[in-house]
């Protein structure tokens, strides 16, 4: 399609060359930057809806490029990031040395004043032309997209302090609200963030089957150890990544859209989840096995004791983007917080293991007392599917197959390890990439509670939960941060 934006930067070209040469030659520099800068621009102005279902946000995207490169560089096999460091830079350059030469040819060739001069008034008549015809030309003008997000900073700042002011209220009405979880009785509870597990797999007729027969082995393995479960769906702040914002809305009670409401609650004083937990006798406890980096803003959560991927001390492989599998994770936890506790337990696990891309799975380990130090994955050759980012339209097999194995993965674990009335709560973060979910899904993710009180599901299932493992419930479904209010709620 013809592009505006290009024509517009050849007229500043021609203009700047009917002043003189040393202006035009500064001139056709700035073009090149400028059409650089919107060709970035527009590959995420298209990448960002494609893959995360919403509108490209120029202030707030651009701050997730060292997150890219660290996500290509973990979710590629040995050698193969080197490759395609080598092609992006080789690409990068060649992209660069053309348009510097083409947009130094242009500024040459507009000084010859009667080519300049005939290309002016062409540029006249065919916009004359196209205006009156109508402008079939790419839309909308990256210039005229570039323009409206740098228009729409101070409009995203004067948001985040109306939610700032929001955070505020909701600090006060929730100290004088309920502050204990007694009519829990001191049962542990138990909560997981399943990554990227998303309604598609229930919506969508290709996934629905596969899901079905995960949860049927599921649901059998939990009824022959006295399980029962409910089930529901919420809707999440954030669509096909950025994890912490479910986590935040999750666990604050308070829906956070972006990376400006969320850095905001991180210095808040509205209280957490973990906070009542503590304050009713419990140990707290924080598993997030996929942070590899420094994140002291994590302290805002209040756990008592955190675990992120250096405390592990794993000896095996990585899988992609987790640096080690759920189900050693799972392990290791129970060896340093379930043996002898002398309190009761709140553990919040951020499961890693079905994240994107899903080109590099783990085996699953029979018998647990073999996990050990995680060597034992050195033995067993990884599951590799042929996936490579950015395109995931191919891998829906290779999602429902790291699905079924978390799910193998948390239905022996319960079976095997937890006992009495503990109350387990199993949640979606956000919905998958949206090659994987195609368009007009919501936002909403499952989630189920499960426990041998059933006191504990009656709770939930007077919020609307069904009776099983596979939600029913059609949109519109409630917001995520709901869970907290009603749970404080149901059992203060």
């Amino acid at each position: 399609m013809p592009s505006l934006d290009v024509w517009l930067l050849f007229l500043m070209v021609a203009l700047a060359a009917s002043v003189g040469k040393r202006l035009t030659i500064w001139a056709g520099l700035a073009a090149c930057g400028f059409f650089l800068v919107l060709r970035v621009f527009r590959i995420g102005d298209t990448a960002v809806p494609l893959y995360l279902n919403r509108p490209f946000n120029l202030y707030i995207d651009s701050g997730y490029i060292f997150d890219l490169f660290d996500l290509l560089k973990t979710s590629a096999r040995q050698g193969e990031f080197l490759i395609l460091a080598v092609k992006g830079l080789v690409v990068t350059l060649g992209v660069t040395f053309t348009s510097w030469y083409a947009w130094r040819a242009t500024a040459g060739v507009l000084t010859n004043r009667p080519l300049r001069n005939a290309f002016l008034g062409a540029s006249v008549f065919i916009i004359s032309a196209l205006w009156i015809w109508g402008w079939p030309g790419a839309r909308p003008p990256a210039m005229l997209r570039f323009g409206q997000e740098i228009v729409a900073i101070p409009g995203q700042f004067r948001a985040t302090q109306a939610f700032g002011n929001r955070l505020e209220q909701a600090a006060k009405e929730r100290e004088a609200g309920p502050a204990s979880l007694q009519g829990l009785e001191g049962a542990n509870v138990l909560l997981f963030m399943v990554e990227s597990y998303g309604r598609t797999v229930f919506s969508r007729p290709i996934y629905r089957p596969a899901m079905e027969k995960t949860m049927e082995h599921f649901a059998d393995l939990l009824d022959r150890h006295g399980f029962s479960a409910v089930s529901s769906f919420l809707v999440s702040p954030t669509y096909g990544g950025s994890s912490w914002l479910a986590h935040s809305t999750l666990e604050s009670g308070l829906r956070v859209a972006n990376d400006l409401e969320d850095n905001l609650l991180l210095h808040s004083n509205l209280p957490p989840i973990a906070t009542y937990f503590r304050r009713s006798g419990y140990r707290t406890v924080s598993v997030m096995p996929g942070t590899r980096f420094s994140f002291p803003e994590g302290d805002y959560f209040g756990y008592e004791q955190v675990y992120y991927a250096h405390h592990f001390n794993y000896d095996g492989p990585s899988f992609g983007w987790a640096p080690m599998p759920d189900q050693y994770v799972l392990d290791w936890v129970r060896h340093r917080e379930f043996v002898n506790p002398r309190r009761p337990l709140f553990v919040r696990y951020v499961l890693i293991s079905t994240h994107a891309a899903y080109n590099i799975q783990p085996a699953f380990i029979a018998d647990w007392n073999r996990i050990g130090d995680g060597s034992i994955y050195n033995e067993h050759p990884p599951v590799y599917y042929p996936i490579y980012w950015p395109d995931l339209k191919n891998a829906g097999e290779a999602y429902l197959r790291s699905l079924d194995y978390e799910f193998r993965t948390l239905g022996d674990y319960l079976a095997r390890y937890v006992e009495g009335n503990a109350l387990i709560i199993i949640m979606g973060d956000h919905q998958p990439n949206l090659q994987l979910t195609g368009t007009g899904e919501s936002w909403s993710v499952p989630v189920h509670v499960i426990s041998r009180n059933p006191r504990f599901l009656t709770a939930f299932a007077k919020r609307g939960y069904a009776p099983g493992l596979i939600p029913t419930q059609s949109p519109p479904h409630a917001g995520m941060e709901t869970l907290l209010p009603g749970f404080l709620q149901d059992f203060r």
